[in-house]
């Protein structure tokens, strides 16, 4: 294995220049004599209410260089781009495209990794950082054709950055929550949060859905499930990833773990199985506002053999055609995001506006009958810009600091437009199968510090009128 890898990090050094992506333009601020970037214009804000379902769809682990770096138009990596081996080498990996089957193994994410792959705003770590030249490595639209075909007939974000440095459940916790409690790093069950935080019962702080039942808003969290096996413990905390588990607390199903829901039935019955979805489109029940998670082998979350980045296309394109194939298509819009980099590189170094954020970028499709056609937007994004659209489509209290200051993404839309027509994929008769595989790292070549500088713990203050 360890020759196999070496050669791969040789090829990766000296012969893949020639399949490297080229440059593109690059342009990440609006446009001159466009209103500043948080104020939207009037007619954007009136015509948001043609907007009546909100589809949020969340895969796992993948930077925006990773899936859409060669992308025209998009903010892709310079040609010249060829990032160290160790600190201050000569030797050094250029982007290229994956090989089939790869990577084989997982590539760290956490906050210590992210921080040494960011590198004070350099972004020259991510190779000894991660360990593997894979880190450079770049799908394109031979092997997730259907995202690009989104990209091409709806809207991408090329400047949409992950709300926090860290991996999955502390972006999870910004998707409901807009900050993450003071979390840095991963828990597996509500006893981590109580042992951590010290929040008998639950995260103690607001989410959205407690505005959204407030002001009667419905919506639903709903889960992709496989059948659990009977050796459910021999997963250790990692079933409810395999399998889905909707009232159970996760990585990637946060919500189980707010003490407002787990205590409350009426939300409780919100989180539900993603077969539920199918049946709301099709019975005339879709809620307002809709969250949509995976399991582990429809996330496209490395390893391949674990994780395939094709099936997890596959698995997004039927529930976006189920959409589009629906009375719904014509006053929803899908927000197709991922919630961290995934250990992949990205050049663009995110903007630092507090202890914990931004994280790299992250691939984002706005696809809706009003989102902007063959268009990339070069706003600045983040989780909590969703979270700014849905209280600004129905009048809520921003939560933290974070959503009452996010970018709410209008510049993805045109009210005014023709509505877009659908791009009904069909699914091919056989999906990607995953590989029942040992789950492993990449090991860094240099690991990282002992202790990133950790920020203080601090639950940011609600805005004047926030819902607690």
């Amino acid at each position: 294995m360890r020759a196999r890898l070496a050669l791969i990090l040789m090829c990766a050094v000296f012969a893949v220049s020639a399949s490297a992506p080229k440059k593109h333009l690059v342009n990440s601020s609006p446009a001159a004599g466009a209103p500043p970037q948080n104020m939207p214009l009037p007619e954007a804000t009136a015509g948001i209410k043609k907007i009546d379902h909100v589809i949020w769809i969340i895969q796992e682990n993948r930077s925006f260089d990773s899936y859409f770096g060669t992308f025209p138009e998009a903010d892709g990596p310079p040609s010249s781009t060829c990032i160290p081996v160790l600190p201050g080498s000569k030797q050094c990996v250029k982007p290229f495209h994956m090989p089939k089957g790869e990577p084989i193994y997982d590539l760290h994410h956490g906050w210590n990794d992210e921080h040494s792959a960011w590198d004070a705003g350099r972004m020259d770590g991510f190779v000894w950082a991660e360990g593997t030249p894979f880190t450079m490595a770049y799908l394109d639209d031979r092997d997730i054709p259907n995202y690009w075909n989104y990209a091409r007939h709806y809207t991408l974000c090329d400047r949409f950055f992950s709300s926090e440095m860290g991996e999955s459940l502390t972006n999870h916790l910004y998707s409901v929550a807009a900050q993450s409690g003071g979390l840095i790093g991963g828990l597996g069950s509500i006893k981590g949060i109580e042992e951590t935080l010290g929040e008998r019962g639950g995260f103690s702080f607001a989410s959205i859905v407690n505005s959204l039942s407030s002001k009667h808003v419905s919506w639903k969290y709903y889960v992709d499930t496989r059948p659990m096996p009977a050796n459910r413990e021999s997963y250790g905390v990692l079933p409810s990833l395999w399998f889905g588990e909707p009232k159970t607390f996760s990585l990637w199903n946060p919500l189980a773990g707010f003490k407002a829901v787990r205590e409350n039935p009426d939300r409780m019955k919100d989180l539900v199985d993603l077969k539920e979805y199918f049946h709301d489109l099709h019975s005339g029940t879709l809620p307002e506002v809709s969250w949509i998670v995976p399991t582990f082998e429809d996330s496209e979350h490395p390893p391949e053999t674990l994780g395939p980045a094709a099936r997890g296309m596959w698995y997004v394109t039927n529930i976006i055609n189920a959409l589009m194939e629906s009375p719904y298509w014509k006053n929803s819009v899908v927000f197709l995001t991922w919630d961290d980099y995934g250990g992949f590189y990205d050049h663009v170094p995110p903007p630092i506006v507090d202890a914990f954020g931004y994280g790299p970028r992250v691939p984002t499709l706005v696809i809706s009958p009003y989102a902007k056609t063959d268009f990339v937007s070069h706003f600045t994004y983040d989780f909590t810009s969703m979270l700014k659209f849905i209280e600004m489509r129905w009048g809520l209290p921003s939560m933290t600091e974070r959503d009452a200051h996010a970018d709410p993404m209008l510049d993805c839309f045109d009210f005014n437009q023709t509505p877009n027509s659908t791009l009904v994929i069909p699914l091919p008769k056989k999906l990607p199968e995953p590989e029942r595989t040992m789950y492993q790292f990449y090991q860094p070549y240099i690991p990282p510090p002992a202790m990133v500088r950790y920020p203080q713990r601090q639950i940011e203050s609600h805005p004047k009128g926030a819902i607690q």
